[in-house]
């Protein structure tokens, strides 16, 4: 991944500074990872991690808040913070069908 410092200045879209919870989902694992986003902007974010975790290349950000998924890929880490792209429209999570037992 990039350095943090040279991602700064390649910005598309200004971020807003957002303290939200959020999950990283990946078929990559199982389970998922709980993360914290600092930054915010139309085309990506800043996320905090918890240490020594290596998150994938390609993963789905759940926004708690708002419950949706947003498509991302990891661009850059420094430490805990990474800097992420959003990779596509965000979804709401499939539920399945619950049938009630006879």
């Amino acid at each position: 991944m990039l350095n943090a410092s040279l991602s700064r200045d390649q910005r598309k879209y200004p971020r807003h500074r957002v303290f939200k919870e959020a999950k990283i989902v990946s078929s990559a694992f199982a389970g998922a990872i709980n993360v914290t986003i600092r930054e915010l902007s139309v085309g990506g974010a800043r996320i905090d991690t918890p240490p020594h975790i290596e998150i994938p290349k390609k993963f789905d950000l759940l926004v708690v808040s708002e419950n949706l998924f947003y498509p991302a890929v990891a661009k850059w880490c420094a430490g805990i913070s990474t800097g992420i792209e959003f990779a596509g429209e965000p979804h709401r999570p499939k539920v399945l069908p619950f049938n009630k037992p006879l």
